[in-house]
């Protein structure tokens, strides 16, 4: 890059990730410690090594989805608390281009949490991308858990047991999650879609 030119949109998206890395492991640690937990403990209850716990609270983990659910409920809490920063308040118009990805990849693939809601059980709100050809493989979420998605452009296919279910612009489904899954883009495009997630509360 030449000094002075502005950053590239790969250059903002590993800063902006980077930046979320960090709060999401001061969350952890203040978590950690308001419960008294030593890093043997919690890394006990939620099966995550403790060495990977030790670079999240220090910032310098790239950590899965799944392993900061463990993480979140093995503290207590839910996934959205412990990633997002700030609620969502009623009335009040967001934009979804501001909220840094938890996940990317190097394709261009994005996931944005939009939405956490924890009630009864954790509602959330994700706006997914995969790049061309890209492909996101989940572990089994805690049993109950569902998902709804919608897709708005590209084709996506949704991979559960060996079988792939395709979906287009303006398919949706309903996927019990409790299993593993994975999800892929066999397009020559992008692929967005909306996901909506519910789960059960925190163990």
């Amino acid at each position: 890059m030449v000094p002075g030119d502005p950053p590239s949109a790969d250059a903002v998206a590993e800063v902006e990730s980077s930046v979320l890395l960090r709060a999401v492991g001061q969350r952890a640690r203040a978590l950690r410690l308001a419960r008294q937990l030593t890093l043997d403990e919690l890394s006990a209850r939620s099966a995550v090594s403790r060495r990977t716990i030790t670079l999240l609270e220090a910032g310098e983990a790239n950590a899965s989805l799944a392993t900061l659910d463990k993480l979140a409920r093995a503290l207590g809490t839910d996934f959205g608390s412990l990633v997002v920063d700030r609620p969502v308040l009623p009335f009040v118009p967001e934009v979804s281009g501001e909220v840094a990805p938890v996940w990317q990849d190097a394709l261009g693939s994005t996931a944005r949490l939009l939405v956490a809601h924890a009630a009864a059980a954790s509602i959330e709100l994700w706006q997914w991308e995969l790049g061309p050809g890209a492909r996101y493989q989940a572990e089994a979420d805690p049993p109950g858990s569902e998902e709804l998605i919608l897709v708005t452009s590209g084709e996506l296919a949704v991979e559960v047991g060996g079988d792939a279910l395709a979906l287009h612009p303006g398919g949706y489904l309903r996927l019990p999650s409790d299993r593993p899954y994975a999800y892929s883009n066999p397009s020559q495009s992008a692929t967005r879609f909306i996901r909506i997630v519910t789960t059960g509360p925190p163990g």
